[in-house]
C-alpha cells in the first residue's frame, strides 16, 4: 500500500482561519461582496485527507483562502450532524468531501470536483470574484 504520510508530514500547514459552516455565514459573506470557500469534510474520509494534503494545505491555495475578501467555511461531518446533512442534501449531495465556491461572480455557488486540484480551487475562486471595476 502506498504511504501518503498524512500524519507524519509537517511540510504542509493549514493556516487558514476556518469558520463554522452555515447558510447564514454564506449569505452574510455574499452580502458583503466577499467570496466564500466551503469545505465539508470528515476525519474518517480518506479523499478529504488527500484533498487537504495535496491541495488545501499548499502555499498558493492557503494564500488564496486568506485573501481579505475570502471567507473560509468548514463543515465537519465526522460525527452525524443534521445541519451538515441538510446542507449537503439541499445541494444534491449525500457524501463528503464536498467543496463549493460562492462570490459576486458565483452567487449560486459552484461545486468543485470531489478530488480537488489546485487549479480547480484557484480558478473557481478567481471566477467567484466576478467583474471588478
Amino acid at each position: 500500500l502506498p504511504h501518503f504520510g498524512f500524519t507524519a508530514s509537517k511540510s504542509a500547514q493549514d493556516t487558514v482561519q476556518w469558520q463554522p459552516l452555515s447558510e447564514q455565514a454564506i449569505q452574510s459573506a455574499l452580502a458583503q461582496h466577499k467570496r466564500v470557500f466551503v469545505d465539508v469534510t470528515a476525519d474518517w474520509c480518506i479523499t478529504c485527507k488527500v484533498n487537504k494534503y495535496n491541495v488545501l494545505q499548499k502555499e498558493d491555495v492557503q494564500a488564496a483562502l486568506q485573501q481579505p475578501d475570502v471567507v473560509a467555511l468548514r463543515g465537519d461531518w465526522t460525527l452525524p450532524s443534521d445541519a451538515i446533512t441538510d446542507f449537503l442534501k439541499t445541494r444534491g449531495q449525500v457524501a463528503v468531501p464536498f467543496n463549493q465556491v460562492y462570490g459576486p461572480g458565483l452567487p449560486e455557488g459552484e461545486a468543485l470536483p470531489t478530488l480537488l486540484t489546485r487549479d480547480a480551487v484557484l480558478q473557481t475562486l478567481k471566477k467567484a470574484k466576478g467583474i471588478t471595476q
